[in-house]
């Protein structure tokens, strides 16, 4: 019997594994989806904004990069199916052999000269025995011939049901594959014109450098001013430390510790903006800097801290709005662009707490710095 099972599992574990993989595959395209019609409703609200150009160009961006992976990942569900396929046609092929083999099988057993004639009268049969002895000798050999046609019957009737489900399947994921490849083309052609659409941005921006250089340069002047009331704060909040107690040296190993777990401090949304050095684009030879992420998401939307903490500062910046500080030991994690704060300096927050929530454009910045040294929010939040 535990052979039987494994010959049955080995048999069975390709498909199982095909099915699980397909599943995967499945749940991620749905994942894609959502963040690709997340990403079409802030598209329809800045495409007839011209002051949001780039912030365009840069959700369009982000919309090409969620158009390309759900085309790989179908072509992956393609790639299953097509395996899937294959493999259930082989098992077709055998299963055919192997019937044909029982059923060849069977009939010639049927067609022996002696099988017959037993089987014309087994009354008969029996009674014509020579003695005690022969007449159960039949009767046994009866019994074994009834139960071979049983069994060859019933393996028979087991090929033919196996058959029916192969077929089935098969003819199911036909129409699976034709379906997928039906939203693979669908993509691609939504995929080029994004793509087009977003040369076309491009070149529109080139055209208009003087101004983006004039906006990049007031964005340094609110970057560099930010950037110093951070510190600011943070040195100020360093100073009142006469030494690290034990509590605050608890809350600094709890917060290294949540590398990589950190929750996101919004719902949804996508980073439009990542941390470090990068070539704007589309002015060459120009470099944008960002001390954080910017995270595009809906407007209004609240904003959580991501982690226990004190709120160290608070103040209203030029070109970020509202910011607020939350010092966890010796960390720091910087709110900014907020319209509104439910919050005051000093306030003990908890993680989840709700701090405030950004404008109508939906755009945020956050920061994490480590004392006076800013670090790659990224890599402490958790993957979107």
């Amino acid at each position: 019997m535990i052979k039987y099972r494994l010959i049955l599992f080995l048999f069975l574990f390709p498909i199982i594994l095909f099915s699980q993989n397909r599943d995967e595959l499945e749940k991620e395209r749905l994942r894609i989806i959502s963040k690709i019609e997340f990403t079409s409703d802030i598209l329809k609200k800045t495409e007839s904004d011209k002051f949001y150009t780039l912030d365009y160009l840069k959700s369009l961006q982000n919309q090409i990069s969620n158009r390309k992976m759900i085309i790989d990942n179908l072509k992956n569900q393609i790639d299953q199916i097509n395996n899937e396929i294959l493999e259930y046609q082989n098992e077709y092929d055998s299963l055919i052999f192997d019937k044909s083999k029982l059923i060849n099988s069977y009939n010639n057993s049927l067609r022996l000269s002696y099988i017959q004639s037993s089987t014309k009268n087994k009354f008969l049969f029996l009674i014509s025995s020579s003695d005690w002895e022969n007449f159960l000798d039949r009767n046994r050999y009866l019994k074994q011939f009834s139960n071979y046609t049983k069994i060859k019957i019933s393996e028979i009737k087991t090929k033919q049901e196996r058959i029916g489900f192969i077929l089935e399947k098969i003819k199911t994921n036909r129409s699976n594959l034709e379906e997928l490849i039906s939203k693979e083309k669908e993509n691609l052609d939504k995929l080029n014109k994004e793509t087009k659409k977003k040369n076309d941005i491009l070149r529109s921006l080139r055209k208009n450098e003087r101004k983006l250089l004039a906006v990049l340069k007031k964005q340094k002047k609110e970057r560099e001013k930010l950037n110093r009331n951070i510190e600011d704060i943070i040195i100020s909040s360093l100073k009142g430390n006469t030494g690290k107690t034990g509590s605050e040296l608890d809350v600094t190993i709890k917060f290294e510790r949540s590398k990589n777990k950190l929750d996101m401090p919004v719902s949804g949304g996508y980073i439009s903006s990542h941390f470090g050095k990068h070539k704007h684009p589309s002015i060459k030879g120009v470099y944008v800097f960002n001390n954080g992420i910017d995270i595009r998401t809906t407007p209004y939307a609240n904003i959580k801290a991501v982690f226990d903490g004190e709120v160290a500062g608070l103040m209203h910046i030029t070109g970020y709005n509202w910011m607020l500080l939350l010092k966890h030991g010796d960390y720091y994690t910087v709110y900014s662009k907020l319209e509104s704060v439910d919050i005051s300096k000093g306030d003990k927050v908890k993680k989840g707490q709700k701090l405030g929530k950004i404008g109508e454009n939906g755009q945020f910045h956050f920061e994490v710095w480590k004392k006076k040294n800013k670090l790659n929010p990224e890599k402490w939040l958790k993957k979107i």
